[in-house]
């Protein structure tokens, strides 16, 4: 916590800056938009603590005249003798946003959090707001334009709707479910935090080089083995690889002997030595660059014969039950295929879909993410196209149902990334492609997901279209998994994870700030922590090539675990891990040997539990402690 609120002081002009704003717009917000900004006085921590009463409703029925009933499902705060509790919304002064309000319960939406209480609200001028006992009422329904209602009471356990107040939207701009675990989350935890600002800044910039060409992508690579993470970038002059000698990063593609052109690649021990190679497809051929005992690399072309012959769209290494040769999973425009390399540079394959393929009008793409998506242990993978995806549920190593639709839609030149938004143990994704906005897929378990960005806070309605990549990590070390977007004709935007998927647009640490020519657009990112500090730093390749480091500004060394796989460990991932603090769940990260692990950014010093389960299904957990720096630790090394 001193760390955090240390970084709470740094920002304190920036804050008053947002109370400013905030009380400027407040007025105007709440009156019928929306969306708002974070407000910084009247956080859900603030709610909560001047709250007499906070109830979990569902409603159970709403009559034609607008008189809703609702059971109460719990009581977070305060104690009540009533079962239910009686809504009169037909009683507001604003007709449509009551007939709303009732359709949505028609609708099915059941779920409302109220609030009672005599409310404190700086910078918001509202009648009879600190005077008397108020009802608020989260009531989210996806892409409504109002989450907040007003009310008063009436009787015993009557209350009249006012009207909407979007205002409040400063405080939890995210769903109702999200805001109940909060609720939970800040009355268990005396020092629990819903921030405002992200608390975190850059803090100095390097320029690496340039690049020409487009840039397909970048990666930080462990190539060494050593937890110090060298760059990767795919490009279409030719692939570069750049390492970190304490000041900067010299190219060292030369040196390696690194000859690939990747439009598609996967880091990972292929051959069992225990060195990360790289598996490449130029867009016509696969190849291995094998990495040998002095660092340097041997290509080699595997034959592959019909297999690819649709092409190729991704490229995962998987165990296999020999770690000399693990498995690739190839995504195709058809069905996915395993592939086995073999030593004589030929392969053999296993196309998983016989027969009709499910996901033939799809649209484009094919492109597959494996992970743990149900926590089960067992990776599963996903395979996405433009309209729709399929989902192949793990049954056991290298085993796969057959697969079912699911509603995830990406395009074949989109960005997609893993991340954990709610810290529920369930792997998300975040989808930018350069048509629209982001999205962002919250994993409801069971291979299912929902599109939740409208309600996820400000990158719902501040995000931009035109994106050209995305990076998820921990860039303020509070616990927690946030976004960073890079754009074809802005500055990059980060949105710092509030708790529970509901984002703030960190605007202090917007791009342009530190590099204004940033606002003429980046190709792609990558996060890494270069200088082992214990905090993310950034390289950025601009539109025109030039690439750069951008390093958080951090004062002596900030808190956090990486865990890794080791490319000389007993099993090659992918692999999902939780990371825990008494009964918080920071979230879970997919992490394959040879990538930099998994980021887990701390608040404050102390214990940090690593959980996570090996592919012959053994549970396994291991106690970290954290001092005064960062803590790496390599997984599959653990006795």
């Amino acid at each position: 916590m001193q760390d955090w609120c240390s970084k709470v002081k740094l920002f304190k002009g920036k804050s008053n800056i947002r109370t400013a704003i905030f009380g400027f717009l407040a007025l105007v917000l709440f009156c019928g938009t929306g969306s708002a900004f974070i407000n910084p006085s009247f956080t859900p921590v603030d709610i909560v603590k001047q709250s007499d009463l906070v109830l979990l409703l569902e409603f159970k029925s709403v009559d034609k005249d607008g008189k809703a009933v609702a059971t109460i499902q719990k009581v977070f705060k305060g104690s009540t003798k009533d079962k239910e509790i009686t809504l009169n919304i037909g009683a507001a002064s604003i007709d449509a946003q009551g007939e709303d309000f009732i359709n949505r319960i028609k609708d099915g939406q059941k779920q409302a959090v109220f609030f009672v209480g005599v409310f404190q609200v700086e910078n918001v001028a509202v009648e009879g707001l600190g005077v008397k006992a108020v009802g608020f009422l989260h009531f989210a329904f996806k892409d409504a334009d109002w989450q907040w209602a007003g009310f008063k009471k009436t009787e015993k356990n009557s209350w009249d709707m006012e009207k909407t107040e979007n205002y409040l939207l400063g405080t939890w701009a995210g769903g109702t479910d999200m805001l109940a675990r909060a609720i939970d989350y800040i009355i268990e935890d005396p020092e629990a935090t819903v921030p405002p600002v992200i608390g975190s800044e850059w803090g100095g910039k390097i320029q690496i080089g340039k690049l020409t060409g487009k840039v397909t992508s970048l990666m930080a690579v462990d190539i060494l083995d050593n937890g110090k993470a060298d760059i990767f970038a795919a490009c279409e002059s030719g692939d570069r690889l750049f390492r970190f000698n304490g000041k900067t990063y010299d190219d060292i593609t030369v040196k390696t002997g690194l000859n690939s052109v990747s439009s598609i690649y996967a880091w990972g021990d292929l051959n069992g030595d225990g060195k990360a190679d790289m598996v490449s497809w130029n867009g016509k051929e696969l190849s291995v660059q094998f990495q040998k005992a002095d660092g340097t690399f041997d290509k080699k072309v595997l034959k592959t014969g019909t297999a690819l012959e649709g092409g190729c769209f991704s490229l995962a290494l998987l165990d296999s039950g020999d770690k000399a040769r693990p498995a690739l999973l190839a995504g195709t425009g058809a069905s996915p295929v395993l592939i086995f390399p073999q030593a004589d540079g030929s392969v053999k394959t296993e196309v998983l879909v016989d027969g009709p393929f499910p996901g033939k009008d799809f649209g484009e793409g094919g492109r597959c993410l494996a992970a743990d998506f149900d926590k089960d242990g067992i990776i599963d993978f996903i395979q996405l196209f433009s309209s729709g995806a399929l989902y192949y549920k793990g049954k056991g190593l290298l085993k796969f149902n057959p697969p079912v639709s699911t509603q995830i839609g990406a395009t074949k030149g989109s960005s997609v990334r893993l991340g954990d938004f709610d810290a529920d143990g369930l792997p998300d994704i975040v989808v930018v492609t350069g048509e629209e906005k982001c999205r962002l897929w919250q994993n409801i378990g069971e291979g299912k997901f929902i599109d939740m960005l409208s309600l996820s806070g400000e990158i719902y309605y501040i995000a931009k279209e035109d994106g050209t990549d995305v990076q998820v990590g921990d860039f303020n070390n509070d616990g927690r998994q946030d976004i960073l977007i890079s754009y074809l004709n802005i500055s990059t935007q980060l949105f710092f994870n509030r708790g529970f998927r509901s984002f703030g647009h960190g605007r202090e640490m917007d791009s342009s700030l530190i590099l204004p020519e940033s606002s003429d657009g980046q190709q792609k990112l990558c996060v890494l922590d270069a200088n082992g500090d214990g905090a993310l730093d950034t390289a950025v390749v601009m539109k025109n090539g030039d690439f750069w480091l951008f390093a958080r500004k951090v004062e002596n060394k900030a808190l956090s675990v990486t865990a890794r796989l080791s490319t000389t460990g007993s099993y090659t991932g992918p692999l999902t891990l939780t990371a825990w603090r008494d009964k918080r769940c920071f979230g879970a990260w997919t992490i394959t040997a040879g990538d930099a692990g998994a980021f887990v950014g701390l608040p404050e010093a102390g214990p940090v539990t690593l959980k996570w389960i090996t592919p012959d299904g053994k549970s396994k957990e291991k106690e970290v402690i954290v001092k005064d720096g960062p803590v790496s630790v390599i997984i599959n090394k653990l006795k």
